[in-house]
């Protein structure tokens, strides 16, 4: 069985520790938690691998003096390991990843975890223990109280937040785009599969353990098979983990190709920039930005931002009046399809607006707006906007509303002069 278990799990380790890194380095550009969780998972779940990989165990064993440490480190990582995802899937939760709901959510569920890495740490130093091969430690120990406790309190805390963590992401809401909402569900399903392939090794180290409690046969293999199942919960938890990877980085690229189009009107045909071309960063790549796609995505909706602040001059209060006339007053006006956003069009018409007047080199406007339609959106639904209010440069309510604006902005020149 090692030389079947040890290639698995070098693989499994390698594959998990190098996702986790990827994740690890891109916390540097999106410092969010629950991107700092994943990789936080990913990278304990290669290292529990690692160290039941058997040549590690042994080797481990013998640097600290104690043969059967990786027996207490794995459960305690594991343990670890799901409180994280455990935190995460409150963190997916709109309601729930407000600072005050996840303070009372960690004082009542820390003790857990806390209190059982404790307890096992107590009673693994307190058992009479002597050297066992790996995978094997509850078979061999089985005759020994300490040990048997030591299961059962991992048992239960691992049986007790595996329940609430699966149950959790079953009743997940994705208030997300409707094109996003089968992908998710399949990852967190991937995510919940993953979670119960844990339940099945706690299934079978029990039979391992009592079996050899109750007969003179120990369960050796039976014991070591129980590893298999952490394997299978490593592979799900990473088919979840990268399908999530995959499909934020399709969903970076599509808004990018979107955005472009907002930039290009509010950046690209800037006076200032065609004085100063350095002025709109210069596009890059390296082996990083080919991995992470969120770099290039940030830069370009900080120029965007940029670019909409140097046409301040020009905002009028007139386009955004006049999108919410001609969507509300005008029969087949704003479109019932999911696709309109009041305030993303409004915001599309004073930006196209303030882009025309500044090509054409009008005065700035009289009764100026002190900010954009959309200014106040949260920072988490920034680009989300955005990308609303790219998509809506186009539309014929937003291209009719500045032209209305242009009108009454040349009756009020005539009217002036």
């Amino acid at each position: 069985m090692e030389a079947f278990v040890t290639p698995i799990n070098l693989v499994i380790a390698a594959l998990t520790l190098g996702l986790g890194v990827v994740k690890a380095l891109a916390v540097r550009q999106q410092r969010e938690w629950t991107l700092r969780l994943t990789a936080s998972v990913l990278i304990i779940a290669g290292l529990i691998f690692l160290l039941a990989t058997p040549v590690v165990y042994r080797a481990l064993g013998a640097a600290v003096g104690s043969p059967n440490i990786c027996a207490l480190l794995v459960p305690a990582a594991t343990l670890t390991c799901v409180g994280q995802a455990h935190l995460l899937t409150q963190l997916w939760h709109e309601d729930r990843r407000r600072p005050a709901v996840l303070r009372r959510t960690a004082a009542r569920w820390a003790p857990v975890y806390v209190g059982a890495i404790t307890a096992m740490t107590a009673l693994y130093f307190h058992a009479p223990l002597g050297p066992a091969a790996p995978l094997r430690f509850a078979a061999t120990y089985a005759h020994v109280p300490e040990v048997v406790a030591f299961h059962f309190v991992y048992w239960t805390a691992l049986i007790t937040t595996v329940v609430v963590t699966v149950r959790e992401c079953r009743q997940l809401s994705l208030p997300v785009r409707p094109g996003l909402v089968g992908e998710l569900r399949r990852a967190i399903g991937w995510f919940a599969v993953a979670l119960g392939f844990d339940l099945v090794n706690v299934g079978l180290t029990a039979v391992a353990l009592l079996g050899s409690k109750a007969g003179p046969k120990r369960l050796e293999m039976v014991a070591e098979s129980a590893w298999l199942a952490t394997s299978a919960s490593c592979i799900a938890a990473n088919v979840a983990l990268a399908s999530m990877v995959l499909r934020s980085r399709r969903a970076e690229r599509r808004d990018r190709r979107t955005l472009l189009a907002l930039h290009d009107l509010v950046v690209k045909k800037d006076p200032a920039v065609e004085a100063d071309p350095h002025i709109v960063l210069a596009p890059r790549w390296s082996l990083w930005t080919g991995f992470d796609t969120s770099l290039e995505l940030n830069s370009l909706m900080a120029e965007i931002h940029d670019g909409c602040g140097r046409l301040s001059p020009w905002w009028s209060p007139v386009p955004a009046a006049a999108v919410t006339r001609l969507a509300t007053e005008q029969p087949g006006g704003a479109p019932a399809d999911g696709s309109w956003d009041l305030t993303a069009a409004q915001d599309a018409a004073t930006v196209l607006y303030a882009a025309q007047a500044r090509d054409a080199a009008q005065p700035a406007a009289d009764n100026r707006l002190a900010k954009l339609p959309g200014a106040d959106v949260e920072p988490h639904a920034d680009r989300q906007h955005l990308v609303q209010t790219a998509r809506l440069l186009n539309h014929r309510i937003v291209q009719e509303a500045a032209e209305l604006a242009h009108q009454v902005q040349a009756v009020a020149r005539a009217s002036s002069s």
